[in-house]
């Protein structure tokens, strides 16, 4: 297509130049030669006039001659001045009578018809001279004025016909109609060379642009010209290969940031200044729980997440600094960076939301608040004690050695208090920080277990419960902390016993699958209502802070109980249904796992 409408084109435009050209060429020509056909007629005819031609003719004509001398000597002064007026058969000269207009000579004329001119008019009316040019003659008429009444009146006219003249025109048409053909055939060849010459590289070119469209770029350069087509192949070239870097470094770049954005933790969400979402990556797509399609416009979503921002505030107001809102979205809180970029013309482009989730560190810091309020208030109360029972010895009692002697075991239990509590601190920092040494060895889970029972004997029948062990099989021997590991099953165990319902009973019951031993501890006493469960693991926490209180409690053992079967690669769950019983379920590897 593109070959086809330019050769077309350019042949148009050679072969109207081509028109253009011969006929302004023919027109200025035949204009010539008419201007210089009429001018050598005038010239001729008034230099033969001049020479004398019309005052011979006039003493001739009114000579005393008779009339065929005068005709003899007319004709032959005709001939003699007809070499200088051009006389032939398209152009005469005639003798006539005024103001008749009859030929009188030359006498083989007189059967000619001699149409009256303007010119030839005027001259019969006795002007003296009238000459120029018609569309179909050319004349020249003087009056012969006479030189006594005696003589008679005459003009000379001349007439040309003008068929030289148009058989010349004729012929130079011809000739122009020739050039014109033979033109118009070199002019299409030139112009078919030529459109062929720059279509055929434009054509290929064509095809390097339709590729750069494709994404094709380096494409080698076909053409091996030395002209300005053979540059401009150089120059796309050229361009092909800048915009084969400049692209491959925007698609690495871009894949760089895409990655960045994609594994990053904090969630990216970017709006134009038509509040259209232009970008959101999945760690916001997965804190929110949204997609790309369901996000409304700008101002509307963080209206929904009462963020108390708009678009207006970024792109009307001139806010270029960064923007802060903590928001809490289901149970989530989460605080929103509102960072505006710009374009190269300085405008706001743009709104870029950064989400950070500081749920868990909002969670540590209430626990950490939670943590100072809970062991002030834990060693408050010992330590209030000891000052009065210190105080009241010191104010006289000290000679009365029964309240001297209930006062110190009550200031010596509310120090082990301390000491305990102070002593589990420290070990739960410890675990905290991994540096909790555990001293490993091949043990007997059968043999601990049996021995925790024996220990708690005695404190279950006081408390009127039944406590019994139990084994499902053969237990394989373990490699665990003994002491820590009997720590936090004694914890548990005493847990159980200490809040159980009298007449109730505690059951261990222990067994072995697949390289792991599982011990379940359960009681039918109060139970753990069912909001409780997910924190009975928190420090600190208790279900019934009066009743733990009241037994000794201070809520860091299964917290420590936890951390150290963690520790030793096992896992702990509870099981329970406030007010029926509560299960406690341990699983330990095997020292051959």
């Amino acid at each position: 297509m593109l070959k086809s409408k330019l050769i077309y084109k350019t042949i148009a435009i050679f072969l109207a130049v081509t028109i253009l050209v011969v006929a302004a060429f023919g027109i200025i020509l035949t204009y010539c030669i008419t201007n210089s056909y009429e001018k050598d007629f005038l010239d001729s005819v008034g230099s033969a006039l001049s020479g004398g031609f019309a005052d011979s003719a006039q003493s001739i004509l009114n000579s005393g001659s008779r009339e065929f001398v005068k005709q003899y000597e007319i004709e032959q002064l005709i001939s003699e001045y007809s070499e200088i007026m051009d006389l032939n058969e398209n152009r005469r000269c005639y003798i006539l009578t005024a103001p008749g207009g009859e030929i009188v000579a030359p006498t083989y004329y007189t059967q000619d018809t001699v149409t009256k001119t303007p010119n030839l008019a005027n001259a019969l009316e006795r002007h003296i001279e009238s000459a120029g040019a018609g569309d179909d003659v050319l004349d020249y008429a003087f009056y012969l004025k006479p030189l006594s009444d005696t003589d008679g009146e005459y003009v000379i006219y001349i007439y040309d016909n003008k068929a030289e003249l148009r058989q010349t025109t004729r012929t130079v048409l011809w000739v122009m109609l020739w050039i014109f053909l033979l033109g118009g055939l070199l002019s299409a060849a030139a112009a078919a060379y030529i459109a062929v010459s720059v279509t055929k590289p434009l054509r290929k070119l064509s095809r390097r642009a339709d590729s750069f469209a494709r994404g094709v770029y380096d494409l080698p350069s076909d053409l091996s010209r030395d002209d300005e087509i053979g540059a401009l192949s150089k120059s796309f070239s050229n361009m092909g290969s800048v915009m084969s870097r400049t692209i491959s470094q925007m698609s690495a770049d871009k894949h760089k940031v895409d990655v960045i954005l994609e594994h990053i933790n904090n969630g990216i969400m970017a709006f134009d200044t038509d509040q259209k979402l232009i970008h959101i990556n999945p760690a916001a797509s997965n804190m929110l729980d949204i997609d790309a399609e369901s996000v409304p416009e700008f101002d509307s979503f963080f209206e929904k997440l009462e963020a108390g921002v708009c678009m207006a505030e970024f792109t009307y107001l001139d806010k270029y600094s960064s923007e802060i809102r903590d928001i809490i979205y289901e149970g989530k809180h989460i605080r929103i960076h509102f960072v505006p970029f710009k374009m190269d013309n300085e405008r706001t482009a743009g709104v870029v939301c950064v989400f950070e989730d500081f749920t868990e560190q909002f969670n540590l810091e209430v626990a950490r608040r939670e943590f100072v309020a809970e062991v002030s208030h834990e060693l408050k109360t010992p330590l209030f004690i000891i000052k009065t029972h210190t105080e009241t010895l010191l104010n006289g009692y000290l000679d009365d050695k029964n309240i001297l002697k209930k006062f110190l075991t009550t200031i010596e239990d509310e120090a082990d208090k301390m000491t305990d509590l102070v002593r589990n601190l420290l070990d739960l920092s410890k675990f905290d920080v991994q540096k909790f040494m555990m001293n490993k060895q091949v043990l007997s889970i059968d043999k601990m277990l049996r021995d925790i029972v024996s220990r708690f004997s005695l404190d279950a029948k006081q408390s009127e419960i039944k406590l019994e062990y139990t084994t499902a099989n053969e237990l394989p021997q373990m490699y665990a902390d003994p002491v820590q590991l009997e720590r936090a099953i004694a914890n548990i165990v005493s847990n159980a016993i200490k809040y159980g319902r009298k007449g109730g009973y505690v059951s261990v019951a222990a067994g072995s699958m697949y390289n792991e031993v599982y011990i379940k501890i359960k009681d039918n006493g109060y139970g753990i209502p069912k909001a409780d469960l997910e924190h009975v693991f928190d420090r600190f926490f208790r279900v019934d802070r009066a009743r733990t209180r009241e037994k000794g409690g201070t809520g860091l053992g299964l917290s420590i109980a936890k951390e150290i079967i963690e520790s030793h690669g096992g896992k702990i769950t509870i099981e329970s249904e406030y007010g029926k019983f509560t299960n406690v379920i341990i699983n330990l590897p095997t020292a051959a796992a």
